[in-house]
C-alpha cells in the first residue's frame, strides 16, 4: 500500500497505524502530497493516531503541527465572517444559502482541519437584482453566469453564485438549473442558511464534474463527498442517485465511488451506485498527479502572452480529451465556452 493513502485511512480511523514503519523520504513526500492536496489538517488527525515509532522527524512534525493550527484559526475566521455577512445581506434587501466548505465541515469529526478556500453563498434572484443591490455598498469583480467576487472583507474571500453550478450541454444545463432551483436551500423565512445534505449531494457531484472537466479536482473535494455520504439519510441515497443519472452524471458518479472506495474505504452500503473501476482509476490518477483543482496539472498553465484564442483552443483541447468518457457532456465544451464569452462580452464583464 501506498504510504500517502495508508496515512488517509489512518486519519479516518480506518487503520491504527503504518503497515510498513515510514522512512524520512516516505514522510517528506507524504507532507508534500498533502499540501498539494490541501489535507495538510486532515493528515495530522494521522499522524496523532500512529504510534511513537513511526511519527514523521520532529522538525517536520513541528512544522505539520504549526500549519495545522494555523488552518484551524483560518477556519474560526471563515466562521465568523459567514455569520457577519447575515445582517449584511439583510440590511441589502438579499437571501442566500452557504455552500460547499463552511456547510460541509461540519460533518468532519474535527471541523476546523478542513483547510477552508472561499465563502460561497447562493442568492435568490438574477444577476442584475442581486449585483444592483451588492453594488450599492461593496466591489464586484470577475462575475461569470454563475458567480462573482464581492470585496465583503479585507481578510476572506467571499464567492457569490447566482446558479450554484452549470454544466456544458445546455439540455443537460437545463435539467441541471431547474433541479437546483426546485431543491434551493434558500429559505423565506430566513436572511442566510446553511445548505443540506441532499442539495449538497447533487450540487457538490455537478460541480466536482465541472472542476474535473476544465481543471480537475483533488482529495479535498473527494473528501467532502465522503463525508457527506457517511451522513445522508440512507433514504435519500436512491432519490440522488436517480438525480445524477437524469442530469448526465450517472458514469462521473460511478468514477467517484470507485476513488471514495479505493482511497478512504467508504463501504458499500454509502455508495450511491456501483463503483466503475475504469473511469474510477483514471480520476484518481488525475487528482493525485494534478492536485487541488488541478492546481499542478500542466494542460492549466497559461503560457507567457497567451491570446485569448489560443487559451480558448488550450481549454477546449483539455475537456475534449475526455470525450471516451464522457460524450454528452464534452463535445458541448466549445459551443458553451463561446456562448459564456460573448454573454460576459455583451454584458461588459470582460
Amino acid at each position: 500500500m501506498h504510504p500517502f493513502r495508508n496515512l488517509l485511512l489512518i486519519s479516518l480511523g480506518r487503520e491504527s497505524s503504518f503497515r510498513k514503519d515510514p522512512t524520512p523520504q516516505d514522510w517528506d513526500m507524504m507532507f508534500r502530497m498533502a499540501r498539494q492536496q490541501a489535507l495538510i489538517g486532515i493528515c495530522y488527525e494521522g499522524i496523532c493516531r500512529v504510534p511513537d515509532s513511526q511519527r514523521p522527524p520532529e522538525n517536520l512534525f513541528g512544522v505539520w503541527k504549526k500549519l495545522t493550527e494555523k488552518i484551524a484559526d483560518i477556519h474560526r475566521l471563515h466562521l465568523e465572517r459567514s455569520w457577519e455577512m447575515e445582517p449584511i445581506l439583510s440590511r441589502l434587501g438579499l437571501r442566500g444559502a452557504i455552500l460547499k466548505g463552511i456547510a460541509l465541515s461540519r460533518f468532519y469529526p474535527v471541523p476546523e482541519r478542513r483547510m477552508c478556500g472561499d465563502i460561497d453563498v447562493l442568492m435568490q434572484g438574477t444577476h442584475e437584482s442581486i449585483l444592483s443591490a451588492l453594488e450599492t455598498e461593496f466591489k464586484t469583480w470577475g462575475v461569470l453566469y454563475q458567480e462573482c467576487k464581492v470585496d465583503f472583507f479585507p481578510d476572506v474571500d467571499v464567492e457569490i453564485h447566482f446558479h450554484p453550478g452549470k454544466m456544458y450541454n445546455p439540455f443537460l444545463n437545463a435539467r441541471l438549473q431547474r433541479y437546483l432551483e426546485k431543491e434551493s436551500p434558500i429559505r423565506s423565512d430566513e436572511v442566510l442558511t446553511l445548505a443540506d445534505l441532499r442539495f449538497h449531494a447533487v450540487y457538490c457531484m455537478a460541480h466536482m464534474f465541472h472542476h474535473y472537466l476544465e481543471g480537475g479536482i483533488g482529495l479535498r473535494q473527494m473528501m467532502d463527498y465522503y463525508y457527506l455520504l457517511l451522513h445522508l439519510d440512507p433514504s435519500d441515497r436512491e432519490p440522488v442517485m436517480k438525480a445524477l443519472r437524469h442530469l448526465g452524471m450517472g458514469r462521473f458518479a460511478a468514477a467517484m465511488m470507485e476513488s471514495l472506495r479505493f482511497n478512504f474505504g467508504l463501504e458499500e452500503a454509502f455508495l450511491l451506485c456501483e463503483p466503475d473501476p475504469v473511469l474510477g482509476r483514471k480520476l484518481m490518477e488525475e487528482a493525485i498527479r494534478g492536485g487541488n483543482f488541478g492546481v499542478r496539472d500542466r494542460r492549466n498553465r497559461y503560457k507567457k502572452d497567451e491570446s485569448r484564442l489560443h487559451r480558448f483552443f488550450r481549454k477546449s483541447s483539455r475537456v475534449l480529451s475526455y470525450f471516451s468518457q464522457y460524450p454528452r457532456e464534452v463535445i458541448w465544451a466549445p459551443y458553451a465556452r463561446l456562448k459564456h464569452y460573448f454573454w460576459r462580452l455583451f454584458q461588459g464583464y470582460l
